[in-house]
């Protein structure tokens, strides 16, 4: 297995991050809306985050990042 440098330790701890704010940013966003197609648009975007988040965390849970 490929060991990861601090630095792309570093970059995966802050993607993650990202987009753990993207996922609460978008869902605060589609709460706040009445534009039924911009509500949609925040709930894909925060779908996305989410799906994007989950696939990092089993990548890295599983070690098949390379």
């Amino acid at each position: 297995m490929h060991h990861l440098t601090q630095r792309e330790l570093l970059y995966l701890e802050d993607f993650l991050k990202n987009e753990q704010l993207n996922y609460k940013s978008m869902t605060f966003f589609a709460e706040q809306c009445t534009d039924q197609s911009i509500k949609q648009l925040c709930q894909d975007a925060a779908q996305t985050a989410k799906q994007n988040y989950q696939t990092m965390v089993k990548h890295i849970n599983t070690g098949t990042l390379q």
